[in-house]
């Protein structure tokens, strides 16, 4: 019975030591933060055309975006991250800007992960590619503050 004690009594002292000394390092690092789901939905897109999803980060977070086809995607489709501005002027035919870091070109699907600053942006999909059938694909986005 002594021998079972001392066990119990080494195994909470090696809990606790973990606990004390690891869990500050996981909190400190994001371990623990909670992962916000912004979209996740199945999408379609005619020809010749484009899907958009706004949103707003009231603070800077890991932005994660993933965009896969699941129908009709076989020639590509773009990606973009941009403001809701940029996305007027996209539409306009002029000159617009992005972020780099979320631009997929003729890809048939799309997994970004990149630290943004609060703000307004829009998530575009657009299937130029495909001039004759419309597409389906699987677009999410989340965020780790």
């Amino acid at each position: 019975m002594l021998k079972s004690a001392s066990a119990v009594l080494c195994l909470s002292v090696a809990v606790a030591f973990t606990s004390v000394t690891l869990a500050p390092k996981a909190h400190a690092s994001g371990l623990f933060s909670k992962t916000e789901v912004i979209f996740d939905e199945e999408v379609a897109i005619p020809s010749r055309s484009m899907q958009t999803r706004g949103f707003t980060l009231n603070r800077s977070a890991t932005l994660k975006l993933e965009v896969k086809g699941v129908k009709n995607t076989d020639k590509g489709f773009d990606v973009y991250l941009m403001t809701e501005d940029n996305l007027e002027k996209m539409q306009a035919a002029k000159e617009f800007r992005h972020f780099p870091a979320f631009q997929g070109l003729q890809v048939s699907s799309a997994t970004n992960t990149h630290d943004v600053p609060a703000g307004k942006y829009m998530f575009v999909v657009l299937n130029k590619y495909n001039l004759m059938k419309g597409m389906v694909v699987h677009i999410k986005a989340t965020v780790n503050p």
